[in-house]
């Protein structure tokens, strides 16, 4: 029983009162260090070099096998197609591209699918893809690798990549030639960009399973044919025969990555080839800077993060990290016509073809998936990363000030004053047995429905715009979006205004909000470690300077005001006007301003799209996760309070 009455044990001891007194103090300096450490990554000290850490793809190292033939035919191929794409502005040439892949031999074979779009008022749209594949003369059908190229008509909004097609028809006839494929190899042609790669993977994986589609948006199919289970695959981006360099592109959907080792083998088998190559390569007359080394591999760990964080993935390849295949694209950009290199035509296209060669006979010779080397890194040159140990500390200091407060905030909060001092009383600081519940009297029950009706606001503003009722007035996928988060984010604007808590649960609320926050980066970081990240960097200060007792009113102004502008629509809208100002310089203020609202609801609409049919889940996150906590902020810097003057709650940290 002395042990239980030891004031040392009790969470008013002086070590606690001194590090609440400093509270802000701490957590800014936790803060700073997060930065700091992040910051300190760009140094080579920081980082280490790639490597290869499966002996197995070594193969594609060796002397390759292509030839001049090989680009004789791509160059055909390409003539040909480009023949057929004047019958075809907005269509796939399905017909010739069936009839080269049978031409070759290959098991050829097409898939139909059909899109309900969400706001099209029964509107579906139709899709084919097409794809063949050459079975492994030495083995059974256990084991796949994919080789893929989007096709997009000549009245496609993207970049046009029509020599890809030739490109992957050409190494298909090699490799038909070839009798050393130990797994099936499938060339895919898709239509409607990701959008057909995402129905032809959940048809190859999901197809045969039996249930009631009739609730789906994207009705995938079945596949006539399967080759064995897919270990890695290739998607190629090819804008002509002639290419300046390659853009290796990684970043899958929700921020998921490739094996380090897939992206370390295409770039030292490009190196081989004599192919300029890299993570987000520029064009050469680009590629020099007034910027440092430090200021480089700073510049790309961000531009990394920032495309990592918004998950939606930049190439075909992206959708194949959801069924945990090993997918990256090598995107060939087109060599500018005056540029000092000397082209040759006639073999333009063979240093690609060989390092494709040298791609496939790697993976080939895997015994079994990737496994070693690194899923979550940051890269930071072509040669150099930063693993999981190395970045996740800096993420886990900024979320460690929202502990240190919470548990600070719970110590030093008393529900009662201190009643005098009593002759029973064995030491200075004990409260007595009527003391030791003295937190019971919170008002709990208020708080805990509070919570929850910030979140079954973001609740409802996930499921709400995909409601029959709504999806079908005349307002438009973009408008009828926006709206329904307008109104939302207005009702928990003005909830503080029309709730107000009892004494004592603005401080409760206050823990609980620091709480929630601590988990959910944590969660968020773990599967998103670039989205977690920014989070924190803008959010945290905020959190950390919410104060639910007396604050200077200037302070409390700012704060007020800082919590405004991290509302999720506010930085939504903030981020495409920045990115509306670099594109369109040549528009004034005011249709800026416009243009960003617009493209601010299209910008949610694709989000909400993404989620239903790709699985992107920051819509989800934004409406469940970021809405509801950043209502219990508002409510927190307004500090509404039943009874202003309150003398049995205080709270000594600042």
């Amino acid at each position: 029983m002395g042990l239980l009455s030891d004031p040392s044990l009790s969470t008013h001891n002086k070590l606690v009162d001194n590090l609440a007194k400093h509270m802000r103090k701490l957590c800014y300096a936790f803060y700073t260090a997060g930065v700091v450490w992040f910051m300190c990554l760009a140094l080579p000290e920081f980082n280490h070099g790639t490597y290869l850490s499966e002996n197995a793809l070594s193969p594609g190292l060796v002397y390759p096998e292509i030839r001049i033939d090989a680009n004789r035919l791509a160059v055909q191929m390409l003539e040909e197609l480009q023949r057929e794409r004047k019958d075809h502005q907005a269509t796939t040439p399905h017909a010739w591209i069936l009839a080269k892949l049978n031409e070759f031999g290959l098991e050829t074979h097409t898939h139909n699918y059909t899109l309900r779009y969400p706001f099209g008022g029964g509107k579906e749209f139709h899709g084919k893809n097409i794809y063949g594949i050459l079975r492994a003369p030495r083995i059974g059908s256990t084991e796949g690798i994919v080789f893929s190229a989007p096709y997009r008509p000549p009245n496609s909004v993207h970049v046009d990549i029509t020599p890809s097609v030739p490109v992957l028809l050409a190494f298909a006839e090699f490799a038909r030639r070839k009798n050393y494929w130990a797994k099936d190899l499938i060339f895919l042609v898709t239509e409607q960009e990701q959008l057909g790669m995402q129905a032809w993977l959940e048809a190859y994986h999901d197809g045969d399973k039996e249930g009631d589609n009739s609730n789906s948006y994207l009705l995938a199919g079945n596949l006539p044919a399967r080759a064995g289970s897919l270990q890695a695959a290739l998607n190629i981006e090819v804008q002509d025969l002639e290419i300046d360099y390659i853009d290796v592109k990684i970043e899958g959907l929700n921020g998921k990555l490739p094996n380090l080792d897939m992206f370390n083998l295409v770039q030292r088998i490009m190196a081989r080839e004599g192919v300029t190559s890299g993570y987000k390569q520029t064009p050469r007359k680009k590629r020099r800077s007034n910027f440092s080394t430090y200021e480089q591999n700073l510049r790309q760990m961000l531009a990394m993060l920032s495309t990592q964080s918004s998950g939606v993935p930049n190439g075909n390849h992206g959708l194949f990290h959801r069924y945990r295949i090993d997918a990256l694209t090598i995107s060939a950009a087109k060599r500018v016509t005056n540029s000092n290199v000397k082209s040759n035509p006639s073999s333009a296209a063979v240093p690609l073809l060989k390092a494709i060669e040298g791609i496939a006979r790697s993976l080939n010779n895997l015994l079994e998936r990737f496994h070693q080397s690194f899923f979550f890194y940051v890269i930071v040159h072509n040669d150099r990363y930063i693993s999981i140990g190395d970045y996740m500390p800096a993420l886990v200091a900024l979320i460690a000030c929202s502990f240190l407060k919470a548990y600070l905030t719970w110590s030093t909060l008393d529900v009662i004053e201190r009643r005098p001092q009593q002759d029973g009383d064995v030491a200075e600081g004990y409260l007595g047995p009527a003391m030791q519940s003295m937190k019971l009297s919170l008002p709990y029950g208020v708080v805990l429905l509070y919570l929850a009706l910030a979140l079954f606001i973001g609740y409802v503003g996930n499921v709400l715009p995909l409601q029959k009722y709504f999806m079908e007035l005349p307002l438009g996928a973009g408008p009828l979006t926006g709206s329904i988060l307008v109104a939302l984010n207005l009702i928990g604007l003005v909830l503080p205004f029309v709730v107000v808590l009892p004494a004592g649960g603005l401080e409760l609320l206050h823990i609980s909000l620091l709480l929630i926050y601590g988990c959910a980066l944590i969660v968020i970081g773990l599967l998103n470690f670039s989205l977690g990240f920014f989070v924190a960097v803008l959010s945290v200060p905020m959190v950390v300077a919410l104060n639910t007792g007396k604050m200077n009113r200037t302070l409390r102004g700012l704060t007020r005001l800082w919590t405004l502008l991290l509302n999720p629509l506010v930085v939504i809208y903030t981020i495409i006007l920045i990115m509306s100002f670099y594109q369109f310089p040549e528009l004034t203020f005011q249709q800026l301003l416009l243009r960003a609202a617009s493209a601010a609801m299209d910008a949610v609409t694709f989000a909400l799209i993404d989620s239903v049919i790709y699985g992107n889940w920051l819509y989800f996150a934004i409406c469940t996760v970021f809405l509801p906590l950043w209502i219990i902020c508002w409510t927190l810097a307004l500090a509404k309070r039943s009874d202003n003057k309150i003398s049995q709650t205080k709270l000594k940290a600042n």
